[in-house]
């Protein structure tokens, strides 16, 4: 499986962030889109992912694996993109 961005959006509030990002396998096109939900977490890494296909819910699902790569990326160089300060998101 070749995954490719197809749409990601986050939005936050006050207190939490919460969005989704969507995937499309580049072998096959024409297939459903692969959805990961994000979800705001109390502690690290900060974020919760859920997909939206119950059966590949294991942590090495393609999808699951990408989602969480973005995030870490986004937490640890952009987490003004959701509304908050590196401080918010301390590095180990």
């Amino acid at each position: 499986m070749r995954l490719q961005l197809l749409s990601m959006t986050l939005a936050y509030d006050d207190v939490r962030f919460f969005g989704s990002v969507m995937f499309t396998d580049a072998d096959h096109p024409d297939e459903q889109p692969a959805v990961v939900f994000i979800d705001h977490a109390d502690e690290p890494p900060w974020f919760r992912l859920t997909n939206a296909n119950p059966d590949a819910q294991h942590p090495e699902a393609p999808e699951i694996v990408e989602a969480d790569r973005i995030m870490r990326f986004i937490l640890r160089y952009a987490p003004e993109r959701i509304g908050r300060a590196a401080a918010d998101f301390l590095q180990p």
